[in-house]
């Protein structure tokens, strides 16, 4: 029997305690701007179950679904560890592979060995409701 020889990822971030903000992700080295960082898929949710995300800790694993108002997603994956920022040094893409969603992480500019990768959530998590 043949194996097929498959290239290792490395993925160029590790999983970091971030003080006050719980794990996170930080760059293991410098990731140039525009870079592809990493990839997820998602799990597909009815309107019905969203609150059950949304009112709980796995709100920053939430998106909204790009083409259809009555379901959501979540992440699935390192992707849900990127904490928020308002000026992130991140952008999220959403692509769809097949019948099934996919989030991208992309570098907005150069990170530094060492610096959290960030978000944009477009709103506050830490805001009181």
């Amino acid at each position: 029997m043949k194996r097929i020889k498959t290239p290792l990822t490395v993925r160029p971030y590790q999983v970091t305690a971030i003080p006050g903000r719980g794990l996170g992700l930080t760059a293991c080295s410098t990731i140039d701007p525009r870079t592809k960082i990493d990839d997820c898929f998602t799990w597909e949710l009815p309107k019905r179950d969203i609150k059950h995300v949304t009112e709980t800790v796995l709100n920053g694993n939430y998106f909204d679904h790009p083409v259809c108002s009555t379901r959501g997603l979540v992440a699935i994956g390192h992707i849900s560890l990127i904490n928020h920022d308002p000026e992130p040094n991140c952008e999220w893409r959403m692509i769809q592979v097949h019948d099934r969603w996919m989030i991208e992480t992309w570098s907005i500019r150069r990170l530094s060995s060492g610096e959290e990768l960030t978000f944009d959530y477009g709103y506050d998590p830490t805001a009181e409701v």
